[in-house]
Parts: structure tokens; C-alpha cells; sequence
């Protein structure tokens, strides 16, 4: 008679433990030695009774699952077949000749280094001025990017705990539109399983418009385009030069009269190529990898008054409100 140690039950029992808790954990659990372990799921194996994954597959298929949530394994599944949508040109009337705008960018929701009371000072400001709407500028939420080291930086962990501390957040404005764009933190999501997070930040609030991935544009009564814009590239040696490579990229038949930029975390104002150009600052403070690359943040969040007329913009005033 066969042992009850080489029986069919006993060895599909330990290939299943195995499959559910890991070769080690199932040593732990029953206190016998990992290769006496493998050599039982051999066995059950060869007899044909257990045609599961290998342990060590089933342990990384464990640690997915226990990652991801249904709606994250199932954007992955079709990544595959996912194709970025253009950006929109989002037309605006009013009915006057001038409007007044806030704009903030970079706010890494999801990082260390990101204060919600900054966006709420925001709020209180925007409110208080009395914003036609606002603008953010991408980098909305801070992803999870292969950076070594980068996700012990994080307060929030994933797609579903960043769209949810972000619509907690955003779900504080209620007064005006909001349009924003995605940026190359926010598109980690995309790269990775195909997740929109942004434009799925938007659909959830009442008001909140997504209208690219990193640009878009507001034409405001058929004539006047403000362009949001993010970019992939780093920061230049000086402030200026980045926007005015910008500017002098742009063909003639489109150009903005007005150009947000994002990215950099920095803040400078440049009137080149006849477009008012303003590279935004951001919400996020100086991060590790910042301070480690020399790199300066300039946080803080721009209101801005805007006349216009049908040849295009003949005021534009800025406030910048930093933050120290």
C-alpha cells in the first residue's frame, strides 16, 4: 500500500498550497524543506493530477494580483490594442472681451513632495479673483516610473489610489470649468497598461474637461488660442531657452497668442514670435532626484487677465503666487 506521503491527494494538496502561497511560504506552513517540496510537485506532475503554473510563475501571478485591481489587469489585457486620441482645439465663448484665468501644473499627486493645501490656497485665490476657469498643465498624478528607488517616494501607490486621492482633491472645485492635460508622469499609466488616468480624473468631476495628451488647445471666441503644453524634455541651463525653442519649433499657421508650458518646474514669462509664453511653475516642492541633479523647483500657481480683440490678445497680465 502506498504511503500517504506519496498519494495523489497529498501531493495535488501540496502543489496547490504552493500555487496559492508560494514555495517559501509553504515551507514555512509545513515545515519541510523546499526541495522535498519541489520534488512532491514534481511527482504530482509526472502522474498527471496537477497541470498548474511552476511555483515560480504562480508567486510573480500572485504578486500581480495582489497589486492590480480588476479594472488595472484588464486595461493591461488590451494595451495591446490601445491608440492615443488627437488632442482637442476646445472652443470657448464669451460674451465679453476679456477673461480671467488660473493655472497650475505639475502637482505629482501621489508623491512625497506633493501638499494638498497648495492646491487649496489655489482654490481660495482662483475664487477670490473670480476665475473664468482653469488650466493644469500635466503631471497631474506622479505615476510609477522605473527610477530605481522611486517608489519609496510615494504616498500613493498605483493607478486606483492616485485617481482617487486626485478626484478628492480636484473634487474640492466646483465653481468653473477645468482643462487639463496629461503629462509624461500621468502617461507611465498609458505606457504601461494602457490607463488614461487623467481623462479618467476628469470624467469623474463635474466641469473637468480633458482635452490632450500633453497639449491641447482653448480658442476663445474663434480667434485668441491659449495652448497648453508639457514636453519630455529636461531642463535647459537657462530659464528662457527652453520656451524659446519651444516658439521657434512652432510653424506659422500654428502658433498660439498665448502658450502655458509645464515640466520644468520652473516660472518664467517670454513675449517672443508674438506669443505670450509663460513656463508654469508647478505645485509639487523639490524632490530628491531634483535636489540630486542640481535641478531648482519654482512651486507656485499664476492667475492671469487676458483682453482680446479679433487680431488677438492686447493686454496680458500675470500674477505668479509662489510658494516658499
Amino acid at each position: 500500500m502506498a504511503s500517504t506521503h506519496n498519494s495523489d491527494e497529498y501531493c495535488l494538496k501540496i502543489a496547490k498550497l504552493v500555487q496559492e502561497k508560494g514555495l517559501e511560504e509553504t515551507s514555512k506552513i509545513l515545515k519541510i524543506k523546499q526541495t522535498t517540496i519541489e520534488r512532491v510537485i514534481r511527482e504530482a506532475k509526472s502522474r498527471g493530477i496537477f497541470q498548474g503554473a511552476s511555483n515560480s510563475k504562480s508567486k510573480y501571478i500572485n504578486k500581480i494580483l495582489e497589486t492590480y485591481s480588476e479594472a488595472e489587469l484588464r486595461l493591461i489585457a488590451d494595451a495591446k490594442t490601445f491608440v492615443l486620441e488627437k488632442s482637442k482645439k476646445l472652443n470657448i465663448n464669451f460674451e465679453g472681451k476679456s477673461v480671467k484665468i488660473g493655472v497650475m501644473t505639475d502637482t505629482h499627486i501621489g508623491h512625497q513632495k506633493f501638499f494638498p493645501e497648495r492646491v487649496y490656497a489655489a482654490f481660495e485665490e482662483f475664487k477670490k479673483e473670480k476665475i473664468d476657469f482653469w488650466c493644469h498643465v500635466g503631471d497631474v498624478t506622479e505615476g510609477m516610473s522605473n527610477r530605481a528607488g522611486h517608489i519609496y517616494e510615494l504616498t500613493h501607490l498605483g493607478y486606483d489610489q492616485q485617481k482617487k486621492f486626485a478626484c478628492e482633491i480636484f473634487g474640492q472645485w466646483t465653481d468653473t470649468p477645468v482643462y487639463m492635460i496629461d503629462g509624461n508622469h500621468d502617461r507611465w499609466y498609458i505606457k504601461s497598461n494602457g490607463a488614461l488616468i487623467v481623462k479618467d480624473i476628469a470624467n469623474r468631476l463635474d466641469n473637468y474637461h480633458f482635452i490632450g495628451h500633453d497639449e491641447g488647445d482653448i480658442i476663445l471666441n474663434n480667434n485668441t488660442t491659449i495652448r497648453l503644453w508639457h514636453g519630455e524634455d529636461g531642463n535647459s541651463y537657462a530659464l528662457s531657452y527652453r520656451i524659446q525653442k519651444i516658439l521657434e519649433s512652432l510653424q506659422g499657421g500654428d502658433k498660439p497668442n498665448i502658450m502655458f508650458c509645464g515640466h520644468t518646474h520652473k516660472y518664467v514669462k517670454l513675449f517672443e514670435r508674438n506669443v505670450h509664453a509663460v513656463s508654469s511653475g508647478c505645485i509639487e516642492d523639490q524632490t530628491s532626484w531634483m535636489r540630486g541633479k542640481r535641478i531648482a523647483a519654482n512651486p507656485g500657481f499664476g492667475i492671469y487677465d487676458i483682453t482680446f480683440d479679433n487680431t488677438g490678445v492686447k493686454k496680458f497680465g500675470e500674477t505668479f503666487y509662489p510658494f516658499y
